[in-house]
């Protein structure tokens, strides 16, 4: 019976198939397409029905595929704090990673927190993959930082960081004639003092002394 069925139907079931198949093919191609040149950004948040905009659109936990570029994205949720972080989307990371745990702020959602420590432990996880890579990511962006903080006897080099700028040297010493050693040790390490904005602290210029 399900044999003359089938013989009685051929045409019908191979073209039914074939537009099936068709129409599968150009989904496929149409998500993959929308991918081409984007990269993939997975965004974790906890609570997972947290509202989560990414700039001004709105999404979801999960993966998204995002264009490379600087991106702010919020979490909320009522009863809880706000979260914000600005993330910065690049193939020269090892993985784009956005981890956004809520912190409860209302009886009821610290109840809710309580009963849950299993996805802020879950997210925690989350978090972990997104500072490796955000610190390797900024390490390679800024070589000399991984000499950084150096410190002897005389003076100290270290750095401090505004945004997404290049980092600003800092140098530590009361002597000019330690000043000048702290930037041959810049030379020494293979780095032009020239390419860093560098700030002298704890020396003061006799010239300005009234």
């Amino acid at each position: 019976m399900y044999y003359d069925f089938l013989q009685r139907h051929k045409r019908r079931i191979i073209t039914v198939s074939s537009l099936l198949l068709v129409a599968f093919v150009i989904l496929v191609t149409v998500e993959l397409t929308g991918r081409i040149g984007k990269l993939a950004v997975t965004i974790s948040a906890v609570p997972r029905n947290a509202t989560v905009i990414v700039n001004d659109r709105q999404v979801s936990s999960g993966t998204h595929w995002l264009t490379p570029g600087n991106y702010s994205v919020k979490a909320s949720r009522e009863g809880f704090e706000d979260i914000k972080k600005s993330i910065e989307v690049t193939g020269e990371k090892t993985e784009n990673v956005v981890a956004l745990s809520l912190t409860p702020k209302s009886e009821e959602a610290k109840k809710w927190a309580d009963k849950h420590q299993s996805e802020y432990s879950r997210n925690e996880q989350y978090g972990a993959v997104a500072a490796a890579a955000d610190g390797k990511y900024f390490a390679d962006k800024n070589p000399i930082t991984k000499k950084l903080p150096f410190k002897n006897p005389y003076y100290t080099i270290g750095y401090k960081t505004q945004g997404d700028a290049p980092v600003t040297l800092t140098i530590v010493t009361p002597s000019p004639r330690y000043r000048f050693y702290a930037i041959e040790k810049i030379r020494e390490w293979g780095f032009d003092p020239t390419h860093f904005r560098i700030e002298f602290q704890g020396f003061k210029n006799p010239l300005e002394e009234v």
